[in-house]
């Protein structure tokens, strides 16, 4: 079970890229300066979130907690553990949309043939940006809620 947990993510990832790089590969690059905003509030509230929880009573509560689906680590451990991988994923996908607004506009130049088949570097990059944007919604609420979750728990313990 834990060797699927670790392949599904890279799975539904390059699904998702090849998906969004044929079947549904549709001019919206407008939408990508409200999703840079979006992104950036979020990167905000993650570390708002993480300098709250250092500088509080509430990380020793959460250090003294085991988290239950894995005994080697603290509930403080696995909340860090998922702010960290969060962040990452919003200056990640923050990034690849400043990377793919400087591209020029010149068609065919970042075109290639790979085994038979004509790809398109901006397309590429196109779909990566949308596969990572739901990647990071799904994150962000994830965080949401499990911070919700440990505050009520934290809440129980005193």
């Amino acid at each position: 079970m834990k060797i699927f947990k670790k392949i599904w993510g890279p799975i539904v990832f390059i699904g998702g890229l090849l998906l969004f790089s044929t079947l549904w590969n549709f001019k919206n690059d407008k939408a990508f300066e409200t999703i840079t905003i979006f992104l950036s509030i979020t990167t905000g509230f993650t570390i708002t979130a993480l300098s709250i929880i250092a500088t509080s009573k509430f990380s020793k509560q959460l250090y003294l907690i085991e988290d239950a689906t894995d005994n080697s680590r603290t509930l403080l451990h696995t909340l860090v553990r998922q702010i960290q991988s969060a962040s990452l994923i919003f200056v990640l996908t923050i990034g690849l949309i400043l990377i793919y607004q400087f591209f020029p506009q010149s068609p065919g130049w970042s075109s290639f043939c790979f085994i038979g088949y004509e790809l398109d570097l901006k397309i590429i990059l196109h779909s990566t940006i949308w596969v990572l944007v739901i990647f990071a919604f799904y994150r962000f609420v994830k965080i949401f809620n499990m911070f919700s979750n440990f505050v009520i728990q934290a809440a129980k313990k005193e």
